[in-house]
């Protein structure tokens, strides 16, 4: 956190004119305006997640992401992209931003294409620790510096997506715009807090799941206290309501029908999904006995999550926690 406390020194007086005009509860991220009058226009050196030490002549203007958090952070940042891995699903998966038609595609998240990214000129390659495949990095840097953040840190979710937000920031010189971006999430968050608090609601268990049916046999996809949703949903007074830790990066961990029995009765799933998924992937257990048996199901506390990218920057997460409050408090209302 010492990289965004520093970044953040000179924010409270422009962090406090955002909450005044910030809307209760709204995710709305303002477009940024052409230039950052604050900007460092030298040269730019940040550590990455490698411990790498990377120099920049200037602050980036031509930047190519290969992961759909930075691509968030550098459109909501307004950096130049020349290109990102997987526009098309970043698409099908978010909706916090919109990339322009004439970025280049530069292939898949795992799988980037370096001729493509070599045709887009960038000046700032920026991607995390799972998005360069083994043998690819010194191919990339020959065509630009790179760039690598964490993707997740189950054991400071919050801050790990706070510092790749201003180290984004301060690679593209857009210190100030980031200032006025995390105070609309802050605002947001207080907002989300506040509507769980007056509801009477706090401390209702929640869980956000991803599932895969097959035939009459499912496997969720469950996110631990250590993910970044389930964080979201804490901060604003609602309780995690899956306990393994998962893994040590996105704490994710899988169940079966049998073992989402071990569900406090008021927990209200949130079944996250995207425009090219199936309209309902749970109903093939309509006619499952355990599954029907399960309280949520027979409360019809169930909710889909659908183009809010969980592992991405402030912009998604202020989405997430406007919707889960919402949902949260009617759901929980009714039980």
């Amino acid at each position: 956190m010492n990289l965004a406390l520093t970044l953040r020194s000179t924010a409270i007086a422009a962090g406090a004119a955002v909450f005044a005009l910030t809307a209760c509860g709204t995710t709305d991220v303002s477009e940024p305006e052409a230039g950052d009058p604050t900007a460092n226009a030298g040269p730019v050196t940040v550590t990455d997640s490698r411990g790498e030490e990377i120099t920049l002549d200037a602050p980036a203007e031509r930047v190519v992401t290969l992961e759909w958090a930075q691509t968030e952070n550098v459109e909501v940042l307004g950096g130049n992209h020349v290109g990102a891995a997987d526009l098309d699903g970043f698409q099908t998966w978010t909706s916090a931003v919109d990339v322009d038609d004439e970025v280049t595609d530069v292939g898949m998240r795992t799988e980037p294409s370096l001729e493509s990214i070599g045709q887009a000129a960038p000046d700032l390659i920026l991607g995390d620790t799972s998005s360069v495949p083994e043998g690819l990095l010194e191919d990339l840097e020959e065509i630009a510096p790179v760039v690598l953040q964490e993707g997740a840190d189950a054991s400071d979710p919050l801050g790990t997506m706070e510092d790749n937000f201003y180290l984004t920031a301060e690679l593209l010189g857009a210190q100030a715009r980031a200032d006025e971006v995390w105070a609309e999430f802050e605002a947001t968050r207080d907002a989300g807090e506040e509507a769980i608090a007056e509801a009477d609601v706090a401390g209702t268990p929640f869980v956000l799941v991803y599932p895969t049916v097959e035939g009459n046999t499912a496997t969720f996809r469950m996110h631990g206290p250590g993910a970044l949703a389930q964080t979201l949903g804490e901060e604003i007074g609602l309780e995690s309501a899956w306990a393994d830790e998962g893994d040590e990066a996105y704490a994710i961990s899988q169940s079966d029908v049998e073992g989402l029995s071990s569900l406090h009765e008021d927990t209200i799933v949130y079944w996250w999904t995207s425009e090219d998924e199936p309209e309902d992937p749970l109903e093939p257990l309509e006619d499952n006995s355990a599954w029907n048996s399960l309280d949520f199901v027979e409360n019809d506390a169930m909710h889909s999550m659908e183009r809010i990218w969980i592992y991405g920057g402030p912009a998604s997460a202020g989405q997430w926690i406007d919707y889960l409050s919402e949902t949260a408090i009617e759901t929980a209302g009714q039980q």
